[in-house]
């Protein structure tokens, strides 16, 4: 079973690098090889984690699995309490989160418009009592506008744990709304989004 998982984000975004771009942008963000906006599979996977993990804490689920149902799904960690420090990987791998074909072919065809996806921001801090921009305060970030964008996930075939086979889709589903941004920064408003998932054929 194959899911398509839709990332609708509705304001700016960043999908952080940590990396420079010039002396004047602090932070640029990650592009796939077509210079396009893209999110990583590895973030998409911790997101999605992240939400499995408090549904099935929030009681989500019914029944209580061990290993646990995130931990069949993504793997464990290093020191995971049910695993007993045991390393395995999960049953689900991501793709990067890229736009519609459609939409990167027009841009390849036309990537003069690319640089309309990415807007520089900047921001100080500034002195109450003085009323001007504190010493070394002055940042800048790159950020994308907001966009729709589509990730497969697909079953891995030798994972540990393949019980949740037939139901991971409808699992991830209602663990989904807990995901409510995507990328850096998240905690200050940047990438508000709305994550779906459906099966495809």
């Amino acid at each position: 079973m194959r899911g398509q998982l839709k990332v609708a984000i509705s304001n700016y975004w960043h999908p952080g690098t940590g990396r420079n771009q010039s002396n004047y942008i602090e932070i640029i963000t990650h592009r796939n090889a077509q210079h396009l906006p893209s999110l990583p599979g590895r973030t998409l996977k911790g997101l999605v984690r992240d939400a499995v993990y408090r549904w099935e804490q929030y009681g989500g689920y019914e029944k209580k699995l061990v290993p646990s149902i995130t931990e069949q799904l993504f793997g464990t960690y290093n020191h995971s309490s049910q695993s007993n420090n045991q390393i395995w990987p999960g049953l689900l791998r991501f793709s990067d989160a890229q736009l519609p074909e459609t939409e990167a072919l027009y841009l390849a065809a036309h990537p003069n418009l690319i640089s309309g996806l990415y807007q520089e921001y900047f921001a100080t801090a500034i002195d109450h009592e003085s009323g001007t921009a504190q010493n070394d305060s002055f940042r800048s970030i790159e950020l994308v506008i907001p966009l729709t964008l589509y990730a497969k996930i697909d079953l891995i075939p030798n994972a540990k744990y393949r019980d949740l086979q037939q139901q991971w889709l409808r699992l991830v589903q209602q663990a989904l709304p807990l995901v409510q941004a995507v990328g850096a920064q998240r905690s200050r408003g940047l990438g508000r989004a709305v994550l779906t998932l459906k099966q495809l054929e």
